[in-house]
């Protein structure tokens, strides 16, 4: 039996063009060999099946076999392992075995292997910059770049949306026009600055180039689907329903095969909707369940936004709960899970905070929720939920000390929170407190002049610089003068700030650009009904009902016939100050006279009453016998 099995092993050819049934045959095979004749202690026959199975890609039965030999046979198919691992998530497993084996390695191809495994396993698990930096290194030793580098991009647009330093740089400042994929990633890099105009403009590009390629129709639909998606999302971002709607409804999601991108496009399509019928979108949209098919794909952004979406339909349909909640991804979600906490252990629920007639309720649970002893995010998030409830209702006068207190212990700090110092903005200019709002200002004004320049690799943090130097302008020009030229010194490719600083406006997008393309003739010449399909009510006026209590009237204590003294008849008394025992004409009574003789014979006044406790006597409780008539 032995020796058969040894015989069929023998007269194994593996090539990297076998078809899948001849993987399939070198694996059983294989398998037989390693695991009757040779106990799992055999090279090659181990390296024959991990190749079959990864082609097969049948990865779980090849990490079934990887646990069952021994470690001596590890070192040298490393780089399959680790493939192995990657394909199936097993991030921690790739970095102790590349910390262990990669000083060990000769082989130069095994070692390049080993980084770009390790590249995507970082890009994997959101350590953006270590991966950047073995993409560089990849970049630097390989004679064709071009995969390589498209791949750095997609590294370098997660780094700017997890960080916001849009200062980050490729290994290449050129931009290859007939690459559509590259085209594509620069797109994102774009919206990640968010600078969306020329995001839109690339996407544009790599949509003609992609569509004039030689690919079979079927390819080209496949490659056009994730630039039309983000096309798509480019117009929601800028506002233009229509036009995003256009695209998403054009697309047949039926024919989509990738479920991410099924996942992506249905998101997209029901978040233009409002949420009529939460427990049907919840079953149509499926996140957990498709979570967990594209997990190995998906990136941490993705997942974040994926997770925060189901999270509204959890919380809409009443099924939220504190141990998801806890658990780990949401838990990791900053301010978003603090909020639903916070609404969860005020029993808030979603029909609460969404009509209007419970905004007072609701305000009056969050102000007790606030003024408890709780954790500095919870009460964060509480605060502005207090706000947004207070906005609704157009009165700030709950919210504003507490979210005060929020922006001091922000400025406290080395960065301010420009989320929380922005907001405290807004509502001062709407309660229109223009003296506080001046006083904030001229201080943020004065510690973002002496903040360091690291600082501003923020995208957010550096905007927020340049808001609050403009909104100054009109209080104390000089600082925000002085404010806006630091910035400048930091990014001197600004073009908002080199506008303001020379006062000409040449090196601004046109005004052609930014206005609406439809012509004035034909926005004039539609119908007003159907801007406003439906009319307003009338107001109807309620007829007041007469109260049942009726009141009597008084006389006046005066009639109108009173006559009065003359002015010069009046006479003023002077001693109408004092006490009216020690005025000259002050005549006791004889009640009076009484007591200042001291009353009746032996009596003493008591300076303050004593309290005596009174034990009531069992004779005093006894009732007198009524005498009966005989």
């Amino acid at each position: 039996m032995s020796k058969s099995i040894a015989d069929a092993f023998k007269s194994l050819k593996v090539t990297g063009d076998s078809s899948p049934s001849e993987f399939k045959h070198i694996y059983q095979v294989s398998y037989e060999y390693l695991s009757k004749v040779k106990k799992f202690n055999d090279l090659q026959s181990f390296k024959n099946c991990l190749v079959a199975l990864i082609n097969l890609d049948s990865y779980e039965q090849a990490n079934k076999i990887i646990a069952k030999v021994p470690e001596k046979l590890v070192e040298s198919l490393v780089l399959e392992i680790t493939y192995v691992y990657y394909k199936i998530g097993k991030s921690k497993e790739i970095l102790q075995l590349y910390e262990r084996y990669q000083p060990k390695l000769e082989s130069k191809q095994v070692q390049t292997g080993l980084k770009h495994v390790l590249a995507q396993t970082y890009y994997k698990i959101g350590d953006y910059k270590k991966a950047l930096n073995l993409y560089k290194e990849l970049i630097s030793e390989s004679a064709d770049k071009s995969d390589l580098l498209v791949n750095e991009q997609a590294i370098i647009s997660q780094l700017i949306f997890e960080t916001g330093e849009v200062a980050v740089s490729g290994s290449s400042t050129e931009l290859d026009q007939s690459n559509y994929d590259m085209l594509f990633n620069e797109a994102i890099i774009e919206i990640a600055k968010a600078n969306n105009h020329k995001a839109l403009q690339l996407l544009q590009q790599a949509h003609k180039v992609c569509s004039e390629n030689n690919l079979t129709d079927e390819d080209v639909e496949t490659e056009l689907l994730p630039i039309n998606l983000t096309i798509a999302y480019v117009h929601q971002l800028q506002n233009d329903v229509a036009k995003s709607d256009e695209i998403l409804s054009g697309i047949n999601i039926d024919s989509v095969n990738d479920s991410l991108l099924k996942l992506i496009l249905k998101n997209n399509i029901q978040s233009e909707k409002p949420i009529d019928n939460a427990n049907l979108i919840e079953r149509q949209l499926n996140y957990y369940e498709i979570i967990q098919q594209v997990k190995q794909k998906i990136t941490l952004l993705q997942l974040e936004s994926v997770l925060k979406n189901s999270l509204v339909l959890r919380f809409a349909t009443g099924t939220l709960t504190t141990n998801l909640l806890n658990s780990g991804p949401i838990s990791k979600l900053g301010l978003v899970s603090a909020a639903y906490n916070a609404l969860s252990k005020n029993d808030i629920s979603y029909r609460n905070l969404t009509e209007a007639k419970n905004n007072k309720l609701v305000g009056r649970k969050l102000v007790r929720y606030i003024q408890q002893d709780i954790r500095p995010d919870l009460k964060e998030a509480a605060v502005l939920l207090l706000i947004h409830i207070n906005s609704q209702v157009g009165t700030f006068e709950q919210s504003l000390p507490f979210l005060e207190t929020l922006a001091k212990q922000s400025q406290d700090q080395p960065k301010f929170s420009p989320g929380i110092v922005g907001t405290l903005i807004q509502v001062y200019e709407a309660t229109h407190n223009t003296n506080k709002l001046k006083s904030l200002l001229t201080t943020l004004t004065e510690k973002l002049l002496y903040t360091a320049e690291d600082a501003f690799k923020d995208e957010n943090y550096y905007n927020a610089a340049k808001i609050i130097a403009m909104k100054n302008f009109s209080f104390d020009n000089d600082n925000s003068r002085q404010l806006l030229e630091y910035l400048h010194s930091w990014r001197p490719d600004d073009d908002l700030i080199n506008s303001l600083l020379t006062n000409s406006n040449d090196n601004l997008m046109p005004i052609s650009e930014l206005e609406s393309s439809e012509s004035i003739k034909d926005i004039l010449s539609i119908n007003l009904d159907e801007l406003i399909p439906t009319k307003s009510k009338p107001i109807q006026t309620v007829a007041k009902k007469s109260s049942k209590v009726t009141k009597k009237k008084r006389a006046p204590k005066f009639g109108k016939d009173k006559v009065v003294k003359p002015e010069d008849e009046f006479k003023l008394d002077e001693e109408r100050w004092l006490p009216l025992k020690l005025r000259s004409y002050y005549k006791p009574t004889k009640k009076d006279k009484k007591k200042l003789g001291g009353g009746h014979q032996g009596a003493v006044e008591s300076s303050s009453p004593v309290p005596t406790s009174h034990t009531p006597s069992s004779s005093s409780n006894k009732k007198k016998k009524k005498k009966g008539k005989k």
